[in-house]
């Protein structure tokens, strides 16, 4: 009889495991298939003291951390789309943003950096990211933000 007992719930267990493989393989499917994966997009950050205020980040210039650096979707009117990141101490941060939606190819965004108090920016204070139809998101870019301190 246990034999007959370990048989039966041997059965059911091999059914629900492959009931939830069959699941999962159609949930992965429609999610690729409708390509939500694609509205991902990462990128980075990197912000400076511009001792000599000409925008571009030159030999001996030492990088500024603690900024904090956003991300707006302009297309749809969402700011904040990634977490706010703020930059470590050699002045980095990680970008990335999900735009839940299909068909992600009309998506602009903004990158935008808040200047710390005591600072000025030496940069665009606002650098647009936009997809085009050949899918630009998919390269990684690196957005620079200098800073000179207030005089």
């Amino acid at each position: 009889m246990s034999r007959l007992l370990e048989f039966f719930l041997g059965s059911i267990l091999m059914t629900v495991l492959a009931i939830s493989l069959m699941v999962f393989s159609v949930l992965h499917y429609i999610l690729r298939a409708g390509r939500i994966d694609d509205c991902a997009w990462l990128s980075s950050a990197k912000t400076w003291v511009d001792s000599n205020g000409d925008g571009r980040m030159n030999n001996g210039e030492r990088p500024l951390g603690e900024v904090e650096i956003h991300i707006d979707d302009v297309q749809n009117q969402r700011s904040d789309v990634g977490w706010p990141t703020i930059t470590d101490k050699n002045g980095e941060a990680r970008l990335n943003a999900l735009v839940v939606m299909l068909g992600c190819s009309d998506v602009l965004f903004e990158v935008y950096a808040n200047p710390p108090d005591g600072y000025r920016m030496t940069t665009p204070p606002r650098i647009a990211v936009n997809r085009d139809v050949l899918g630009s998101l998919d390269t990684e870019n690196v957005y620079y933000f200098g800073f000179t301190p207030d005089k």
